[in-house]
């Protein structure tokens, strides 16, 4: 990086094959109550119109658009990690292609993120856009404490980041090897070094109209968390303890993974089977019954629809 903007925020956007979304996400940026210096997209290899439409926004605006083009694909992780090294201010803002931001966005967590020392990065909620119908999900916690976030991924996604630059490069970035839960991964690293932020309102929309989502491959989601488990082991140490009660945790955040996102009653059943083998509190007990009756519900319901319909 060079010529640092001391105040200014990069915007992110690394795309593939988002000819019909892009334009969404940049005119959010553009948008914004707070301008950004600059907007960097990272066009991974795409065999589309993508890199027509990011250079069709460069010098239309006061907010500079550049264009990086990958000639093979690297990857999310990584096109985020190449657009960030090329990135010139004091802050990150990362953004997907089929996402888009709520105005006032950026002039929320700018507030937050200049006038408190020690933050490393500023989040907010988010509004999930499917099928025409909106679902808010708001974090009442306004400081993220380290703790809950070994525990499951209670941030979200990565286009609700602002995130100091400097806190963003001393952790070395995404990890580009990740299958999944980049996003968490990256949140557990960034805790180490400063203060994780929440903003309780929905200032990023997310859409389910992009094509390609890895939270719809049941292989990449598993693989993931598993990566991210092992970090939060690493973190932890020789605290058998708190390993052996979060192992309880995560097998039945896996368990609640197949039930209802997978409907993979084999899997549900041998993780319900693992977490309870690590603590059988009564918690934990409730919670599997819940993800069994509903993965057998689902099970039912299949079997006895018409063969159409299945």
């Amino acid at each position: 990086m060079s010529d640092i903007l001391p105040n200014g925020v990069s915007v992110i956007i690394p795309a593939r094959n988002r000819e019909r979304v892009l334009a969404r996400a940049i005119e959010s940026v553009l948008a914004q109550t707070a301008k950004p210096s600059e907007i960097v997209v990272i066009d991974d290899g795409s065999t589309d119109r993508t890199i027509d439409i990011a250079c069709g926004f460069e010098g239309r605006s006061d907010v500079p658009v550049s264009v990086i083009k990958n000639l093979a694909s690297v990857g999310a992780p990584e096109a985020r990690n190449i657009g960030a090294r090329a990135g010139r201010g004091r802050y990150l803002a990362f953004l997907d292609s089929d996402d888009a931001w709520a105005p006032n966005k950026l002039e929320r967590q700018l507030a937050v993120i200049s006038a408190e020392p020690g933050v490393a990065a500023v989040f907010s909620g988010v509004a999930y856009h499917r099928g025409g119908r909106v679902r808010n999900r708001i974090i009442g916690q306004g400081t993220i404490a380290q703790d809950a976030l070994m525990r499951h991924n209670v941030i979200g996604p990565t286009s609700s980041c602002l995130v100091l630059a400097d806190a963003f490069h001393a952790v070395g970035g995404f990890r580009k090897d990740m299958p999944s839960c980049q996003d968490w991964e990256l949140w557990l690293r960034l805790s180490t070094v400063g203060t994780l932020r929440m903003l309780p309102e929905p200032l990023l929309h997310y859409y389910y109209d992009g094509s390609g989502q890895i939270s719809s491959n049941a292989g990449k989601v598993m693989a993931g968390h598993r990566i991210v488990f092992d970090t939060v082991y690493r973190m932890l140490g020789e605290n058998r303890s708190k390993i052996k009660a979060l192992r309880a945790e995560h097998e039945m955040l896996l368990a609640k993974l197949n039930a209802m996102t997978f409907y993979d009653a084999r899997a549900t059943f041998g993780h319900l089977r693992e977490a309870l083998a690590f603590s059988a509190a009564p918690r934990l007990l409730a919670r599997a019954c819940h993800y069994g009756l509903r993965v057998t519900y689902h099970k039912v319901r299949l079997a006895l629809a018409p063969a159409g319909r299945r």
